[in-house]
């Protein structure tokens, strides 16, 4: 078995294949065992070790290879089979998947039962492809959409402040109490937080940072300074923003929030546990790494 995938600008800019529609249903089924594991990738463009399934949606799986994927042309098709239990394999050619034939002379054999549990069969079948298709229409136009939409969110300062008015829209449980807090180093070196937010359900502190046009290259050091003043002035932080009743402890979050992200830059954040979401096609939120209260 193997999936036929043709390419979206999108994807090809983002480095990640969405499989959605038939092709989530089909590659549920086809790649169950490579969920929650690293595998290899054998692509005829190279071969690429550590890559991961990202299935957190029950409606839609991303594969993510950036140093693959962005080597390819929209509209470009590309075949993915299991090469073997270690190995997910994408080809350019339709895989030559043998299947057995079966004894043309038992179709002859069914009983009566046998044949009413096959038409019973198909007819759920072909009620699953009718709402499949119906699901591929309406994705269909978001991608068109997406296809011709500028992006809303052009600089970091506006994405700031739409943020104040609607971070709701990106983390349900937040909101903005601060934005741009200086922080001053004993050095008098100093650092601006983008949104200090309060988590109504744990009323804990979180730390927002926003980050576009792929300007992440301070955000490793951002997350370590931001942890080392939480913990030294948690409580001063909690007597300056008492009023929102705010319980801020060394376990606070730190929430990344961007337009574009690549492999090593969601491995960072993977492994340190910061929640990361995706500004999809400018206006639709996507937790790449969730948020969990």
């Amino acid at each position: 078995m193997y999936i036929k995938k043709k390419l979206a600008s999108w994807e090809i800019k983002y480095g990640q294949i969405l499989l959605s529609g038939e092709n989530n249903e089909l590659a549920r089924n086809i790649f169950k065992d490579f969920f929650g594991k690293s595998f290899t990738l054998n692509t005829f463009k190279g071969i690429y070790k550590n890559i991961n399934f990202n299935n957190s949606s029950s409606i839609k799986i991303r594969l993510s290879c950036s140093p693959f994927i962005k080597q390819l042309k929209t509209n470009d098709i590309i075949y993915i089979s299991i090469e073997n239990e270690e190995i997910i394999k994408i080809s350019q050619e339709e895989p030559n998947i043998e299947t057995k034939n079966e004894d043309s002379n038992n179709i002859h054999n069914y009983t009566i039962d046998e044949l009413k549990n096959i038409i019973i069969a198909l007819t759920k079948e072909n009620q699953l492809l009718r709402r499949t298709n119906t699901e591929l229409f309406v994705y269909k136009e978001r991608i068109d959409k997406y296809e011709s939409l500028q992006k809303i969110f052009a600089d970091e300062k506006f994405l700031e402040k739409w943020l104040v008015h609607n971070i709701h829209k990106a983390i349900a449980d937040l909101d903005v109490i601060d934005r741009q807090i200086t922080i001053t180093w004993p050095d008098l070196k100093f650092n601006r937080m983008d949104l200090l937010c309060l988590d109504r359900t744990t009323r804990e502190l979180v730390i927002v940072e926003n980050k576009v046009k792929g300007n992440k290259k301070t955000i490793d050091t951002q997350y370590l300074k931001y942890r080392a003043w939480v913990g030294e002035n948690i409580e001063k932080i909690n007597e300056k923003y008492k009023e929102s009743n705010i319980k801020a402890t060394e376990n606070f979050k730190f929430v990344i929030i961007t337009d574009t992200v690549d492999d090593s830059f969601e491995s960072m954040c993977r492994f340190e546990r910061i929640p990361l979401i995706l500004i999809d096609g400018g206006v639709i939120f996507e937790e790449i790494i969730p948020y969990e209260s």
